[in-house]
């Protein structure tokens, strides 16, 4: 059985930038980097997100591609699509970070490049987490400064640290970023359901109570968009919110059980 439940939602009146997607043994989620000014694109992030989806869409049903070559095959594509007409060396150039997994026999195979999350349970308490936390420890971090009106890090820094050697990884216009993905697999006994989150379901874990238990009791029971409910709540009413770039961030889940 693979049978996914999933669910975006737009942090306000901007479009969505995430996205996810499914097919008969794999499954996907993407958090569009919400857009700098002067990115040299003429297309906006919803366009390079919906591009990268497709891209991956087309390979990862084929076991013989490893997720990395999955991943910077769709990089490659997207590229070439608007290479002609938008500047791809500009360090802000549209980009999105990745949640996939994939089941190939008796294991099931995951990659996360940026932050998303991919999370397993089995039959047992315990659960298992992946993601990348490279994000949370470039060196040298700035004060962040309002930047097109969101309170980010500033273009230089990013230029810095953004697909660098010591920085942090998401993919972008360069096919070689996929490479700096994690990824790994688990025996299929070991894994009931699977949960991938992009970072702005992942803020549940700022709260003490939204234990990645209650994430997956919460989805199997009621929904993810009962877990985006919690996280809009989360936002409205924790301190931890005052602290974030944006207060209501896209928000997207996709629960599969695999029994």
């Amino acid at each position: 059985m693979f049978e996914v439940v999933g669910a975006s939602r737009a942090g306000g009146a901007a479009a969505n930038e995430d996205s996810f997607r499914h097919g008969d043994s794999w499954a996907l989620v993407l958090d569009g980097i919400t857009r700098y000014p002067d990115d040299g694109c003429v297309h906006d992030v919803p366009w390079y997100v919906e591009g990268l989806g497709a891209a991956v869409a087309a390979r990862v049903g084929d076991s013989r591609i490893g997720l990395k070559a999955v991943l910077a095959e769709a990089i490659a594509v997207v590229s070439d699509r608007h290479a002609g007409t938008c500047d791809l060396g500009n360090p802000v150039t549209p980009g999105a970070t990745v949640g996939i997994v994939r089941v190939v026999g008796e294991r099931v195979e995951w990659l996360v490049l940026g932050d998303c999350e991919v999370a397993r349970r089995g039959r047992d308490p315990y659960i298992e987490r992946k993601s990348d936390g490279r994000l949370l420890r470039v060196p040298d971090r700035p004060a962040s400064v309002d930047v097109g009106g969101i309170w980010r890090w500033p273009v230089e820094y990013v230029a810095r640290v953004r697909n660098r050697e010591g920085g942090y990884w998401v993919a972008a216009a360069d096919p070689g970023a996929a490479a700096m993905a994690f990824t790994g697999s688990w025996p299929m006994e070991s894994a009931d359901e699977l949960l991938l989150c992009t970072d702005g379901l992942t803020r549940l874990h700022a709260h003490p109570e939204y234990t990645s238990h209650l994430m997956f009791e919460v989805a199997a029971a009621e929904g993810v968009e009962a877990l985006i409910d919690l996280v809009r709540e989360f936002e409205e009413h924790h301190p931890a919110a005052g602290g974030w770039s944006k207060r209501h961030d896209d928000a997207t889940g996709v629960l599969v059980r695999l029994r």
